[in-house]
């Protein structure tokens, strides 16, 4: 059994990678490579590994994601910073990874990327693409056609395009529903609308989804992809998104584990007394 292992160097220095590193191996798993999440690795490097394992929070996840969905290779994170919404395992619990790796006592859910094409590049996300403005004060000016067809009109903050994955994270910040991850579905949720009847929808990730800036206050306004900056976008630029045919496998518990995440790290359904 091999693996990469990335990691957040704010969370993680070299004594700590080196005892960890020493944990694997002591179980005969073999690490071929150990990286800062942000690396960039080739498709011979990928090749030496069969999962990569990632110790970090959600963040370091998705630096990872785009990666994962390239290479094929399954996910499986160990929480060593927040929330941990994506991870299978706390901080605590890497004797409990590295034995469910070398027994075989993984579970995985797939999860479908975004894919975004703007100035002349194409991006894969896994959490969500955002349209938002640059400066504090104003609003933008937004038109989203669906197919060709004109859905919204609005000045708003800006935008978000998420996965059902997403959903959970800056969609949900901003009034979006929450979406079972294992259905592939992507929402749009307005930013802080000027209208009463904007309001988040779901569609089915083979629309193509195309964000039209139609004036702004400022400059310019800033694309993202899973909070990096993709592009500085202008009046009378846009930028089409649509679900991916690229996904990854994210390591999970059992079956129940997004619903007892739900519980555990959101406080979801929780009474107030």
């Amino acid at each position: 059994m091999k693996v990469i292992i990335f990691y957040n160097p704010l969370k993680l220095f070299k004594k700590q990678l080196d005892e960890i590193i020493a944990l694997f191996e002591k179980e005969n798993i073999r690490v071929t490579g150990c990286f800062p999440a942000q690396s960039k690795i080739t498709e011979e490097m990928a090749s030496q590994s069969d999962y990569f394992v990632v110790f970090g929070g959600d963040g370091t996840v998705l630096k990872v994601a785009e990666k994962a969905a390239i290479f094929s290779k399954p996910i499986i994170c160990l929480n060593t910073g927040n929330l941990g919404f994506l991870s299978a395992y706390s901080g605590d619990e890497i004797k409990e990874l590295i034995n469910d790796i070398k027994n075989g006592n993984l579970h995985f859910s797939k999860r479908y990327l975004l894919e975004c094409s703007i100035g002349n590049k194409t991006y894969f996300v896994l959490n969500d693409v955002v349209l938002i403005k640059s400066q504090p004060l104003g609003t933008i000016d937004i038109e989203i056609k669906i197919d060709g067809s004109m859905l919204y009109s609005f000045l708003a903050d800006g935008v978000i395009i998420s996965t059902s994955t997403g959903s959970t994270a800056y969609a949900l910040s901003a009034g979006g529903p929450i979406i079972n991850p294992n259905l592939n579905v992507i929402e749009i949720v307005p930013l802080a609308a000027h209208a009463l009847n904007v309001k988040p929808l779901i569609i089915e990730p083979t629309h193509k989804i195309e964000v039209f800036l139609k004036t702004l206050s400022h400059d310019f306004a800033y694309v993202t992809g899973d909070g990096d900056v993709l592009y500085q976008i202008k009046t009378n630029e846009s930028f089409v998104v649509t679900g991916s045919e690229k996904y990854i496998k994210l390591a999970q518990k059992n079956n129940g584990y997004f619903f007892d995440a739900l519980k555990q790290k959101l406080g979801f359904g929780r009474r107030f007394e």
